[in-house]
């Protein structure tokens, strides 16, 4: 008997949506006050670039990141790492973003900390969709 694949995809898209789909450099340019005179320099516009892409790489590591899991195995650790990886660039953008058009950037600890609380989020649904697959 093969593998559904209903099952670990209805469980990646439920916590896809309960984890949010937006990215931090996304959620950073949409706080921004329009009317700060930093938001109209280059430095800002051009750090708000990231945003576009950094959202564009979260929603493909959303499809993305179960499918790896599930051809390479289970393997769980290098899909959790290049999340990691994904989602440090992201938040330091977010920051940039924020520091350059005159927002609020978080903190390297605040950064550090919620890089640290996604990896353990990745890990904990990454499991459930590696027991999902191999559950018959």
């Amino acid at each position: 008997m093969g593998i559904s694949l209903i099952r670990p995809t209805a469980v990646s898209l439920l916590l896809a949506a309960l984890c949010g789909c937006a990215s931090q450099s996304e959620l950073a340019s949409i706080r921004l006050d329009r009317d700060n005179p930093k938001f109209k320099t280059r430095g800002c516009q051009d750090t708000l670039a990231a945003a576009e892409t950094h959202k564009e790489l979260k929603n493909t590591r959303m499809v993305a990141s179960p499918v790896l899991l599930f051809f390479s195995g289970g393997l769980l650790l290098p899909v959790v790492a290049a999340n990691a990886g994904f989602d440090t660039a992201d938040q330091v953008d977010a920051a940039k973003i924020a520091e350059n058009c005159g927002g609020k950037p978080k903190t390297n600890d605040q950064i550090a900390s919620d890089v640290a609380v996604g990896a353990a989020v990745g890990v904990a649904t990454s499991t459930l969709t590696v027991k999902s697959l191999t559950t018959k």
